[in-house]
């Protein structure tokens, strides 16, 4: 078996880094985008059958009906997993929103100051593919929730069950079960029954940053977030159940990831390795070993 922690030097690793958006992939997301924009639901429907997302007279749209039966549906485990984190994450964001106050100051002849007022419309992208994160749903959209956004909409390519469920734990109004740069256009230009939004969120590969990119001056976005890069620093005291389990968290996310290990001792890393082999068996995701 191919290990999946392998030696690197720092020179490697530097040569290893890729550009966020090449020329080639801007270019594509915008023809995709620009169809989008243009043409609508045909258009993003099109797009969406060509990648595989939908199929011909597949709904375009999973209404809040079916996310809630999709939350019944799911394991009580589960279930209670999903609920007990997203009351973390909105307590978290109901401190944060309280943090944030309505400013006025009289100055001579008037007042100057700011209001905090949300957003109509938020569109809420979580990845899909190999490994889809029903913890992005819950993370963009429960904030959008808290901050006091009227509708919320996730999409997400080919989400399963736990995705669902998910969202409707989050509150979303629906779900749009589309990915890439052709979901980026339809959240930001509308397209058929999905109203544009006023912001769009949430992490993506190299065509979902394109398209976020290509969008921007149209609607509000968070960041334009490149591959994922960690680099977690362990001597022999770290537990290398732990430093597998973040290694794999930022290698699942893409292909161009860059997970580091830097470890002050060489019995470490084969225990980290022999984490990643066993308890871990992902065979297309890889990490690497600087050695100091």
């Amino acid at each position: 078996m191919t290990p999946l922690l392998r030696d690197r030097t720092v020179e490697e690793v530097v040569k290893q880094r890729r550009t966020v958006v090449s020329a080639e992939v801007l270019n594509g997301a915008a023809e995709i985008v620009e169809a989008v924009r243009r043409g609508g639901e045909a258009a993003l429907r099109q797009h969406a059958e060509r990648f595989g997302e939908l199929q011909p007279n597949e709904p375009i749209v999973i209404e809040r009906r079916a996310l809630e039966k999709a939350l019944q549906a799911l394991g009580g485990a589960e279930r209670e997993r999903l609920e007990r984190v997203a009351g973390r994450i909105r307590a978290f964001a109901e401190a944060q929103r309280a943090a944030i106050h309505d400013v006025t100051v009289p100055v001579p002849g008037g007042a100057a100051g700011h209001r905090i007022v949300p957003a109509a419309r938020a569109g809420c992208y979580a990845p899909g593919g190999r490994y889809p994160l029903p913890s992005t749903v819950l993370m963009t959209a429960i904030t959008a929730r808290v901050a006091g956004v009227a509708a919320v909409i996730v999409a997400s390519p080919k989400p399963p069950l736990l995705v669902l469920a998910a969202a409707a734990v989050a509150g979303a109004d629906a779900v749009l079960p589309v990915g890439g740069a052709q979901a980026i256009a339809a959240l930001a230009y509308g397209a058929g029954s999905i109203a544009a939004c006023d912001v769009v969120v949430g992490p993506g590969n190299r065509y979902v940053t394109a398209a976020k990119h290509l969008v921007s001056g149209a609607v509000g976005i968070d960041t334009l977030a490149g591959p994922s890069e960690l680099v977690v620093f362990a001597d022999a005291s770290a537990d290398p159940c732990l430093v597998a389990a973040d290694l794999l968290a930022q290698a699942e996310h893409d292909s161009d990831a860059v997970p580091l290990l830097v470890a002050l001792d060489a019995t470490h890393a084969a225990r980290v390795q022999s984490e990643l082999s066993c308890s871990w068996p992902i065979s297309r995701l890889q990490t690497s070993l600087v050695r100091p």
